[in-house]
């Protein structure tokens, strides 16, 4: 598993998930992404993480953004402390 660390830069949620950039800057962030397989429970899944990186970008606070490798989907997000 890698972990991206950084500011939230751009959160763009649509329908079946999101897209957000993470990184120190806005010219120097990673493209990942947060989606659900449309079930009840994957919606709410993603749902708690779209939130938590809403509330990291209001509030200018890092996150480490947890996800496989080799793909660009967030599993976890976790809000650090300055």
């Amino acid at each position: 598993m890698a972990q991206t660390f950084g500011l939230v830069q751009l959160l763009s949620v649509h329908s079946t998930g999101a897209c957000v950039m993470i990184g120190p800057r806005p010219d120097n962030a990673e493209m990942l992404s947060v989606q659900h397989d449309g079930t009840p429970a994957g919606a709410a899944d993603a749902g708690s993480l779209i939130e938590t990186l809403a509330t990291a970008l209001s509030n200018y606070r890092p996150v480490s953004a947890v996800h496989a490798d080799d793909d660009p989907f967030i599993t976890g997000v976790v809000i650090e402390s300055v």
